[in-house]
């Protein structure tokens, strides 16, 4: 939403993203003529309203089915549905959402609830265009992040299976506290710490697609060290279980290290 606003007397008509910001630059506009406002509706509130103005032709009453005979669907006006425009607006909102992502997780900074030995730091940041933008950084967790050393020590200084690690952390929960409330560590809990990259001190977003895990070559990482790291490169390395061929291995190795 873009707040336009225009004085007659002097000709200034600045634009501002903001409601808010365009009403405090109206109040402090030194001027003998009142500003006037012009809002001007995002891109996507103009496709929407134009989604059923094409006319299918059929003469369609209220309450009638909402599908022609040749297949083709309509409101019950009888206005043909434009899924062209509709699947271009999800496309293009879904990119512009996928790079905003991208970017933040590039920058450092946490997207989603923290892993298990973080806690989200919340910080207010400044982007380029000079907009203030809240934003989350991981910092260790006094009482979990040593759990989460102790874990890579078993698995990569003593070789323990991830039942192993996870019938340890279960004779002592005081100790070990659980990552879900008054619950149990279970071996898939275990081999997601173990596993996460996020501990050596990087970002790393798009893991899965669908579900499923991506190949590592299409994670989003960020640059070393944006936020303070659990575990070394080295300690990660000899943690992880056995991939499926050497060559994921040596990808999984380029993007912890």
């Amino acid at each position: 939403m873009t707040t336009r606003l225009y004085c007659r007397e002097c000709g200034w008509h600045p634009e501002f993203h903001r409601k808010h910001a365009a009403l405090r630059a109206a109040s402090r506009h030194q001027c003998t003529g009142t500003p006037v406002a012009e809002i001007c509706p995002p891109w996507w509130s103009r496709l929407w309203a134009n989604l059923w103005t094409t006319r299918s032709g059929v003469d369609t009453e209220i309450g009638a089915d909402d599908q022609t005979s040749d297949g083709e669907l309509v409101d019950a006006r009888g206005n043909r549905i434009q899924w062209a425009a509709l699947a271009a607006h999800h496309a293009e909102t879904t990119r512009r959402a996928r790079q905003s992502m991208v970017g933040i997780v590039r920058a450092g900074y946490q997207i989603g609830p923290p892993p298990y030995g973080y806690r989200a730091l919340r910080i207010r940041v400044t982007d380029p265009s000079g907009h203030s933008k809240l934003r989350a950084v991981l910092v260790p967790d006094w009482q979990t992040a040593t759990v989460v050393k102790q874990i890579f020590i078993w698995r990569a200084d003593h070789g323990l299976t991830f039942a192993v690690i996870a019938a340890r952390l279960n004779s002592d929960p005081r100790q070990y506290p659980a990552p879900v409330p008054n619950g149990r560590w279970t071996a898939k809990a275990v081999r997601r710490i173990v596993t996460n990259v996020k501990y050596t001190g990087r970002q790393v977003w798009a893991r899965t697609i669908a579900g499923r895990p991506a190949p590592v070559e299409q994670w989003v990482t960020s640059a070393p060290r944006v936020h303070e790291p659990l575990v070394d490169e080295r300690t990660f390395r000899e943690a992880q279980p056995p991939l499926a061929s050497a060559k994921d291995r040596r990808q999984a190795v380029c993007h912890a290290s």
